[in-house]
């Protein structure tokens, strides 16, 4: 049967699994696992990847399993994919996941020697080949298309198959630091007129939260946080490390007189994305030196920062913070709450008692704070004491697309039928005014179903 399958992401965020098949072939677009707090999933993960792979070798052969980014909801499933399919994703996050899993791997290994490893399922996967491109799988068109997104190298794809073309979306938006200047221009040269438009719907469920904010965009988010930081001498920003558009934002935003820190694993990732877009955006540059926050002053933790060096000015990127100068000159640090389960204080934590009167920026989606939908019990205890306006101050724009964005992108793409997935809003999307003209185009089935071709 030709058609698409999303196995599990209907009417759900997160643990996406979708499938395009043509006779006895397919591929697959990601293989997430749940996020954390996820209630009442409609599978579970091992039931999730027995549905997916029931067949495999006997009545459906897999051609490639294509991820569209490296968040855990898109690819916390990857090690579960048989030997020998081909997986694929860009080059970039590929980096930025062999950065993560070397130091899980090294925290894993501690705890239970026979550990799996998570490098070796990454070490599977080949990077996308030269954008714009096509690939041909079994009779299914590919076309990678990077997007923007909280994660960069983020990807759409444009597929094509039986005489008709599809575009699937992931996780996208057009208010990070590339997306106002890219997305519609990459949506008229390389996907034009659509049949199927399979498209991400995360803040239809978020509608209200997006109302309250007043920061729509990195650019917002950057302009505020110069604001803060100049006001503040002690500037703690709580941030997702892989968050690269707020990181850079945060980073150029910093004050000249105040010492910009991280630890040695957002140093990592910073300096990767640095590399991969300098050459595309003014924001992805080096400003001013990186201080690194070592445990223990022990430079082992700078072994793959101490080579680099600014292309412009030849002088060192990264350097060793030193305690005394920070505490006394003022900063901007990125910060991570404690989740090590064999730490009963983080790292962040030791230091923050040493600060005077640290004010926090905190850059998070606001479901994870102790009233919001999914509470996340380390985020709290971080924050606790220190959640008032006088101490802290909520600096965050959505990953994900607004409900106008989507809008648009129908109106670029025109598509004959629209399938939402990645969101908990599905039943929403015939009843938006901004989706009027296309209400009828919208195809609200249940995971498992298939759309025929």
């Amino acid at each position: 049967m030709d058609g698409i399958k999303i196995y599990r992401g209907s009417d759900q965020i997160g643990g996406i699994v979708t499938e395009i098949t043509k006779g006895d072939h397919r591929i697959l677009i990601d293989l997430g696992a749940d996020l954390p707090g996820t209630k009442n999933p409609a599978l579970s993960d091992d039931e999730l990847i027995k549905r997916v792979f029931a067949g495999e070798g006997d009545t459906i052969h897999t051609d490639a399993v294509l991820f569209t980014h490296y968040h855990g909801d898109h690819v916390g499933l990857r090690g579960k994919a048989p030997e020998g399919i081909p997986m694929y994703i860009g080059g970039t996050a590929k980096e930025i996941m062999e950065t993560i899993a070397m130091r899980v791997d090294l925290l894993n290994k501690k705890l239970c020697k026979n550990a799996p490893s998570q490098m070796e399922t990454i070490n599977r996967m080949e990077p996308y080949w030269k954008l714009g491109s096509s690939r041909d799988f079994s009779g299914i068109k590919v076309t990678p298309l990077v997007c923007d997104h909280s994660a960069i190298d983020s990807y759409m794809f444009v597929i094509e198959l039986n005489g008709k073309k599809i575009l699937y979306t992931g996780d996208f938006r057009d208010h990070g630091i590339p997306g106002q200047d890219t997305f519609e221009s990459m949506i008229k040269r390389y996907v034009g007129k659509i049949d199927v438009l399979v498209t991400e719907g995360t803040m239809i469920s978020r509608l209200e939260e997006t109302g309250n904010n007043p920061i729509k965009s990195e650019d917002d988010l950057g302009k505020r946080a110069s604001e803060i930081f100049a006001e503040h001498k002690e500037n703690v920003v709580l941030v997702s490390s892989t968050n690269l558009d707020s990181v850079m934002e945060f980073y150029h935003a910093t004050p000249a007189d105040k010492v910009f820190l991280c630890d040695a694993y957002q140093a990592e990732v910073m300096n990767i994305a640095i590399k991969s877009r300098s050459r595309f955006f003014d924001k992805y540059r080096y400003k001013k030196c990186i201080y690194v926050l070592c445990p223990d002053n022990n430079s082992f933790y700078m072994k793959n920062l101490e080579g680099v060096r600014n292309p412009v000015t030849k002088r060192r990127c990264f350097e060793m913070a030193n305690e005394d100068i920070y505490l006394d000159k003022g900063f901007v640090m990125l910060a991570r709450p404690n989740n090590n389960p064999n730490m009963a204080v983080g790292r962040f934590e030791e230091r923050m008692k040493k600060m005077k009167d640290p004010f926090i920026t905190y850059s998070m989606w606001t479901g994870y704070l102790e009233d919001g939908k999914a509470p996340d019990a380390n985020i709290v205890r971080f924050l606790e004491g220190k959640n008032d306006k006088a101490h802290m101050e909520i600096l965050h724009t959505s990953g994900h697309a607004y409900v106008e964005t989507i809008a648009k992108l129908m109106e670029l793409t025109n598509p004959d039928k629209i399938i939402p997935m990645h969101t908990e809003g599905r039943d929403a999307f015939t009843n938006l005014p901004q989706f009027g003209e296309y209400a009828n185009r919208i195809w609200k089935k249940e995971d498992g179903q298939v759309y025929e071709f």
